[in-house]
């Protein structure tokens, strides 16, 4: 059976194979209260993973953002960040926005492209990404991030949010990051 089908056991009396593509299964019986189980967040991450692992040139190479065509990160389009990491003189790297997503530029605070990230966040917001794609960039590895926040309106806690990131280092060489490709989501938790 191919891996994107699954096998459901309609009624075990009759003994029948349904085979049915994910993510889809049966309706619920009516009148019964169903909440769907399935995180987007994490399924988009793990399949973006994935894509970028397949564009490896080797295990401990790194993909260019040229092996990657416009239609096929079409799924991730609008949570999509891709940076450019500059060397700085003094070590170090600074990070230029080239592609904003409409989404990741709702969790970003804007659409800062063709921005650096120092200059459009304030320290507070861009130090802890630059250590998340610092470290990424230098490990030459996935890295992701999903930790809960307070949502705060005039200093009130309003309520909490997920906040799922995936950092993913590029390099048109395969060997030297020069890329960063982010898939970011933010899920109100009420």
């Amino acid at each position: 059976m191919p891996a994107s089908q699954t096998a459901l056991r309609a009624d075990p009396a009759t003994a029948v194979d349904i085979d049915m593509p994910r993510p889809y299964a049966f309706a619920p019986a009516p009148g019964r209260r169903w909440t769907a189980s399935v995180d987007l967040a994490e399924v988009n991450i793990r399949a973006l993973t994935a894509l970028w692992e397949s564009r490896r040139p080797s295990r401990h190479g790194l993909p260019a953002l040229a092996q990657f065509d416009p239609l096929a990160l079409q799924p991730w389009t609008e949570h999509l960040i891709v940076l450019e990491a500059e060397p700085l003189v003094f070590g170090g790297r600074s990070y230029l926005y080239r592609t904003v997503g409409a989404a990741a530029a709702g969790v970003e605070g804007g659409n800062f492209q063709g921005l650096f990230l120092s200059d459009a966040l304030s320290p507070a917001q861009s130090i802890p990404r630059i250590r998340l794609y610092d470290l990424a960039m230098d490990a030459r590895a996935s890295m992701r991030v999903r930790q809960e926040i307070a949502l705060e309106r005039a200093g009130k806690r309003v309520g909490r949010a997920r906040w799922d990131a995936l950092a993913l280092p590029l390099a048109r060489d395969g060997r030297r990051p020069d890329h960063l490709m982010m898939l970011a989501y933010v899920e109100a938790l009420g």
